[in-house]
């Protein structure tokens, strides 16, 4: 392996911005997902509410770098079990999981996610969540061969139509 996985910090989140791309034009590519929003309002979004994640305990940034560059990263939350399933006191969600496009099927999506299994552990998690996209059927493979299975669907409809709701 010719990357290290390291804990990052506040000061790392303006280091995101070309991973938070491949990420973002990853999920643009899939089919039968709602349309994405333009890049510059993704990760304006998406860094601020690292930041705000960040400066809370409970959050954790799991940086994957090349030479002091970054190749992946992950965000990972600390939370409690559920009401409903036995899934343990303790859970760990992957909230965000990049690697750039050059570097995928290298060992970095591995490496993080192992790295969040370490997360949990310390942690005495005995869960380990992460949502994907429906479609994005690459991802699931991965997920699935990390010893992940499936477990909740999540649906979406729309409130109201945009065109009435903003005419009112």
């Amino acid at each position: 392996m010719d990357f290290v996985v390291r804990r990052g910090g506040l000061d790392d989140v303006d280091r995101l911005g070309e991973l938070w791309r491949a990420l973002r034009d990853h999920h643009a590519s899939l089919p039968e997902m709602p349309p994405t929003k333009s890049l510059e309002e993704s990760w304006a979004y998406r860094r601020a509410q690292y930041r705000d994640w960040l400066a809370k305990a409970g959050y954790t940034l799991l940086l994957a770098e090349r030479d002091g560059e970054p190749i992946g990263y992950a965000v990972v939350s600390l939370g409690g079990g559920a009401a409903t399933w036995d899934v343990g006191d303790r859970t760990v969600e992957i909230e965000t999981l990049s690697v750039l496009e050059s570097e995928r099927g290298q060992g970095v999506g591995r490496a993080l996610t192992d790295a969040a299994v370490e997360l949990a552990a310390e942690s005495g998690a005995a869960s380990i969540l992460v949502g994907v996209a429906q479609s994005n059927a690459e991802a699931i493979r991965f997920y699935e061969r990390e010893g992940f299975e499936p477990f909740y669907v999540s649906l979406i409809k729309p409130a109201a139509s945009r065109a009435s709701s903003s005419s009112r």
